[in-house]
């Protein structure tokens, strides 16, 4: 069997993609104003977890990686051992605008 050709799953990868960082997004906005949104901080573990292993599938690694902190850290809040924060928000915040960013270049052809 042939090597699988990843560029034809582009344009699902990318759908997919975005409807996971707005997910994250909306999360991310309900737990501005309420960090103890455990429902939030659920829908931000589990979307970073799904993307991050498309990412990687996809060879997308920066996007992988992000995810991977982020599904890190959201795990560590859904466990107990550390408090949803100001800096958390912050990070999960920034780390949404780098996702969107790159699959911004993903989208343009910039990255390939």
């Amino acid at each position: 069997m042939g090597q699988t050709d990843l560029n034809s799953y582009k344009n699902l990868y990318l759908q997919t993609a975005k409807e996971y960082v707005n997910n994250m997004f909306l999360s991310y906005s309900k737990l501005s104003t309420n960090l103890q949104d455990n429902e939030a901080i659920s829908v931000i573990h589990l979307s970073s977890h799904s993307l991050k292993s498309q990412s990687q599938v996809m060879g997308f690694k920066n996007i992988a990686d992000l995810c991977a902190n982020i599904e890190k850290t959201s795990s560590d809040i859904k466990d107990g051992a550390v408090q949803t924060d100001d800096k958390f928000i912050i990070f999960l915040k920034d780390s949404i605008d780098k996702i969107q960013s790159q699959l911004t270049k993903i989208e343009s052809g910039d990255i390939i």
